[in-house]
């Protein structure tokens, strides 16, 4: 069994439901890969870490 992976819409496209330009959608690579190929999804970039967050409180000096 495969996990999903989060891909981001290029292009809308019609699958199970209407996906519009940005939208995420979450496939299998076995079931996104002709997708991928025609350029309608990409990989979605995780979002970057805030690194500038203050340390929590709890955390030893």
């Amino acid at each position: 069994m495969s996990s999903k992976i989060v891909y981001t819409v290029m292009r809308s496209h019609e699958g199970d439901k209407f996906y519009k330009e940005g939208d995420k959608r979450e496939l299998s690579a076995a079931e996104a890969k002709q997708l991928v190929e025609l350029g309608v999804l990409v990989k979605a970039k995780p979002a970057p870490q805030n690194k500038a967050a203050p340390a929590p409180k709890n955390k030893a000096r």
